[in-house]
């Protein structure tokens, strides 16, 4: 579908139009099933969850939630890679709960990031939640960058800055991860 003709859906979607809805989430269908192929590429150990299965409860979420507005096909993606994220959260919780087993993820959204060093993703999380009440915006572009493989551009686009200034609250907010991750509080 044409850039165009995806705004067009986009806001048909937003005035509530369910067959634009459908639409919108058929063309964005290969773009979400590669961030979802990434995540569950990330993921240490067995993973219960298929890419269709990721992407399916992703959409499921989207469709039953209240309609937000979207104005373009990088800010429909960033909302989707926030839903994956939560979906590949509470997976591994009820896991966790079911199996007592740790579930691990790979901090490296691309060719950019060095050193694979799996986490595991309720650390991750619970530094995502104290990196958001320091810096929101540097928390939403570790879920962009992260759970949504979005690049710097797109990231930029969707928050209204630059590219470079994602890029170097990037290379900061992944130092502060990383010595997050690897502290003593958990």
């Amino acid at each position: 579908m044409p850039p165009t003709a995806f705004i067009e859906r986009l806001r048909a979607a937003n005035a509530g139009d369910a067959d634009a809805r459908a639409e919108v989430y058929e063309a964005a269908h290969a773009e979400l099933s590669r961030i979802a192929g990434a995540l569950l590429r990330r993921e240490d150990g067995p993973v219960s969850f298929s890419v269709g299965d990721v992407v399916n409860e992703a959409v499921v979420r989207l469709l039953t939630s209240p309609a937000a507005s979207v104005s373009d096909k990088a800010h429909f993606l960033a909302i989707a890679a926030k839903v994956m994220r939560q979906v590949l959260i509470d997976a591994g919780r009820r896991r966790g709960a079911e199996k007592r087993q740790k579930i691990t993820v790979t901090l490296t959204p691309d060719a950019e990031t060095p050193a694979d060093v799996p986490y595991e993703a309720q650390r991750l999380e619970t530094v995502l939640i104290r990196l958001a009440a320091i810096d929101p915006q540097r928390a939403e572009i570790v879920t962009m960058r992260y759970y949504g493989g979005m690049t710097s551009e797109e990231i930029g686009c969707v928050m209204g800055v630059s590219e470079a200034t994602v890029r170097r609250a990037w290379r900061a907010t992944r130092a502060w991860l990383k010595e997050a991750l690897d502290g003593d509080e958990f």
